[in-house]
Parts: structure tokens; sequence; C-alpha cells
């Protein structure tokens, strides 16, 4: 048996994850935390009350056809401020279910858990539970894992590649992938960051060329936005 230390990482992504949020745990969750009478009475106020409904003429809102209207259930707002806010109080005890060999990095609606383990064989075990109960958790929560955008990694030295591991729920297989994006970083599983170097070379290139073309013209303060934009973004 391989007594290697193994670390392995499951990314996830939520099935329209703003539009899912139930209301009424929403409360529940806000009451658990200790949000209670008037300030959570206007949250109350800010849900409910929404109505929608579908247009299918997207020229003339007088002829085209539509539906009723439907009271809102669930969801949150996500172009406002209160909506994320509430989106990541609604997930917010979601690392509870990971063990203590486990860490869970949130972003929105993506989420990933680290996963070490003394062999390979027993990561295997623990990202197998893991996406076991991350589901479960989802279910309960009402919300929907979306298995097109959920991959895993294992981090492995470059010279020492072990085996594709066998990750699956309901006859559902996990994709294993190389490298994988994450809060802007093009990560490899060998750890060796050339993808993310790729790219970085890719945009510094174009943003040589753009203030290199603009530097006639533009004065120092224009120069610098530009350089924030194309280099620190």
């Amino acid at each position: 048996m391989n007594n290697r230390l193994s670390v392995g990482g499951i990314l996830r992504d939520i099935e329209k994850a703003s539009d899912c949020v139930n209301h009424g745990i929403l409360v529940n969750k806000l009451q658990f935390y200790g949000i209670r009478g008037k300030f959570l009475a206007l949250i109350q106020s800010y849900l409910r009350g929404r109505y929608q409904k579908v247009l299918t003429d997207k020229f003339n809102a007088y002829d085209g056809v539509s539906s009723g209207w439907k009271r809102v259930t669930s969801g949150v707002l996500p172009g406002s401020i209160m909506g994320p806010m509430l989106f990541l109080i609604y997930v917010n005890d979601f690392p509870m279910i990971t063990d203590s060999d486990s860490k869970v990095a949130f972003f929105a609606d993506d989420t990933s858990t680290i996963i070490t383990s003394p062999n390979q064989e027993g990561l295997k075990i623990a990202l197998n539970k893991t996406l076991s109960h991350t589901i479960s958790w989802f279910k309960a929560n009402f919300l929907s894992l979306n298995f097109n955008k959920t991959s895993y990694s294992q981090f492995q030295i470059k010279h020492y590649i072990d085996n594709v591991l066998d990750i699956n729920y309901l006859n559902k297989t996990i994709a294993n992938v190389p490298y994988t994006k994450f809060l802007g970083l093009e990560g490899e599983d060998t750890l060796t960051w050339v993808n993310h170097i790729d790219q970085l070379i890719s945009r510094l290139n174009s943003a040589c060329y753009v203030i290199r073309a603009v530097n006639v013209m533009s004065l120092k303060k224009a120069l610098r936005t530009l350089y924030i934009f194309y280099v620190h973004a």
C-alpha cells in the first residue's frame, strides 16, 4: 500500500444558486445566528411580497404571451447588495459536514474542499464520503449540485503520478481534471503552474502592447489606469 501523503480537492458548482435559496430555511438560519426583532422583520419584508411571470415576446410587452403572476418563495437578488450576503449566510454551515482533515473554501456559488489522507486509498474513500455528505446537505437545503461543472484533482509530484481515482455518486462519475481555474488561478494537479504562467504571459503581452500604443498621447494617470486594469485585474 502506498503510504505517501495524498492530497485531493473537489471543486463544485451550485446550480442556479441564488435562485434556490429557500426563504423559510434562510429565516431560520438568521434566527440561529442571533438576527431577530425588527432587523429580522426588515429582511423578511425584503424577501417576501415579490412576484414574477414569464413573457415570451421580447419585443412587445403588450402583444406577447405571458404566464400568470406567481409569488416568489425562494431566491435572493444576485445583483443587489443584500443578495450575496444572504446567500453566504445560507451556506455558512456547510463546512460543518466535513471532517477535521478537510478544509472548505467558498467564493460565491463555487465551493472547493481540500482533503488530505495518509495514502491514496484513504483519499478515495474520503473524497467519496465528502461528495455524499455534500449532496445530502444540498438536498436538505433545497440546493442542487451541477455535476457537469463538478470535478476533482489529485495533487501529486510531477514524476510520481498515481492512478486516477474512481469518484462517483449514484452512477454519476466526477471527472478528474489535470488543472482547473479557481479565483483567477490556473491550478495544476502537479503544482507546476505552467498553465497559469502561460495565461499571465499572454495577458501581460497584450497589456504591454496597449500601454506602449497609447503612451505618446496619454497622461500618466491614464497610463496608470490602463496598467491597473490589464496587469492587476
